[in-house]
């Protein structure tokens, strides 16, 4: 007998005028909330220039975790009106304020987070999961408060140098340029790994957040790698609605702008989140238009090693120096440390170099001194050690969430060393997460 016809097609949802007015209203809220309690002083700092009485700047705190949870629930209204779907209102209070990803992501949709809520099996206790919850909970603490926390002292001490009106010499600006990119990449990820490990806990398995995105060989797979679920979101919600990157270059780099520059609003209200903000969406428009380029002259990229080595240095260098203005307290400071980076004030090398490059250093305006890193007020030799452990674990080693796939009993003895090398880095200085402030 012929085979029976295909089922018919699901109808289109059904979209009431009711209903887009309670998701444009939703969507409203959420947003002048987050723009009252985050955006007003930036933007009355801005304003104040222009009147003939400046407004006092009201320097409202910051509820915690607003920028998250914001996010959260509109896309929470979107899909609701988009699918028109129903959840209990306890369902709902629980996946917006389920505390281990609360204050700084990963960005969660309620579809996968939900129905892992109303699983039974996942209300009873399981070894596995706990084994390891311990030991991703473990790297992560690991990393924030022994490496992120020990770059933390040398990037202090080299932006409030800036800020300050010293002029840091070549290699002071890059160690310090170099220190922040490293404690921010090492205090997101180990912020990610303890919210994996505290949700798995429970029972809960968060989406990975953090893919080793210092190894990207271009700028859209950092943005792949690098705050993965705000990358999903601003993709779904923002990215497809506005077109996409169907209706023609043009567009396509409008909209990638577009996306970009609100990425850097979103991570802080000041200019320099706003710069970072364009310097990444002229990266994407550039490396859009390269590969739009090669497309249409038929060729094809190379994968050769030095091909490979190249992109890495571009990518990985242009991403050091947009973190400069991601980090410094404003502009004069952030341009004076990138002139540095240039050599614009000065080659200072360590004295122990002279007998080396003592030829060298009427050609390139070389000088040398015992210590070179005077301005961060820290031993330089330390640095050096963070600096040479934290390149191959970034670059050579697999993240924490091929370790936790390969965990075993095994393990045990490892993630208990790490453990203890945290808890006792606890006692000392340290700092919050960075992702707290935004």
């Amino acid at each position: 007998p012929p085979p029976p016809p295909p089922p018919p097609p699901p109808p289109p949802p059904r979209f009431y005028l009711v209903s887009k007015f309670y998701l444009v209203l939703g969507i409203a809220s959420n947003l002048a909330l987050l723009g009252v309690f985050k955006y007003t002083d930036f933007f009355l700092d801005a304003l104040n220039p222009f009147l003939q009485t400046p407004i006092p700047l009201p320097h409202i705190l910051l509820p915690l975790a607003i920028s998250f949870f914001t996010f959260q629930q509109i896309a929470y209204l979107c899909d609701t009106y988009k699918y028109q779907s129903k959840e209990r209102f306890l369902d709902y209070c629980l996946f917006i304020v389920f505390f281990p990803q609360l204050i700084a992501g990963p960005i969660v949709n309620h579809k996968e987070m939900i129905p892992q809520f109303r699983h039974i099996s996942h209300r009873w206790f399981e070894t596995k999961n706990f084994t390891k919850a311990l030991f991703i909970f473990s790297i992560g603490l690991f990393k924030k408060v022994i490496i992120a926390d020990g770059f933390a002292l040398y990037a202090n001490g080299g932006f409030l140098s800036a800020l300050n009106g010293a002029k840091l010499n070549f290699l002071e600006s890059w160690l310090t340029s170099l220190s922040y990119t490293f404690e921010l990449y090492f205090d997101f990820s180990g912020y990610c790994d303890m919210a994996i490990g505290i949700a798995l806990f429970f029972n809960i398995t968060l989406p990975i957040n953090f893919n080793s995105p210092y190894k990207s060989l271009n700028i859209q797979e950092f943005w792949k790698r690098w705050h993965i679920t705000l990358g999903r979101f601003l993709t779904h919600y923002l990215y497809i609605p506005l077109g996409g990157s169907h209706r023609g270059l043009a567009k396509t780099l409008r909209n990638l702008g577009i996306v970009f520059i609100l990425s850097g609003i979103w991570h802080g209200a000041g200019w320099g989140f706003v710069i970072w903000g364009c310097l990444h969406a002229l990266a994407m428009m550039i490396h859009r238009i390269y590969r739009y380029t090669l497309g249409l002259l038929g060729i094809e990229i190379p994968s050769s090693t030095p091909y490979r080595l190249l992109c890495w240095i571009l990518t990985f260098g242009f991403v050091n120096a947009s973190w400069v203005f991601f980090r410094a307290e404003d502009l004069s400071s952030a341009l004076s440390i990138l002139e540095g980076m240039i050599g614009a004030n000065g080659i200072v090398l360590p004295s122990f170099l002279q007998s080396i490059l003592s030829p060298l250093s009427s050609l390139f305006h070389l000088s040398f001194a015992p210590t070179f890193v005077a301005n961060l007020d820290r031993d330089w030799k330390t640095l050096f050690v963070l600096m040479v452990f934290a390149f191959p674990l970034c670059l050579l080693c697999p993240n924490s969430q091929t370790l936790m796939l390969r965990s075993s009993k095994g393990w045990i003895f490892f993630f208990a060393l790490l453990l203890t090398f945290a808890l006792i880095g606890i006692w000392g200085d340290h700092s919050v997460f960075l992702y707290f402030n935004f």
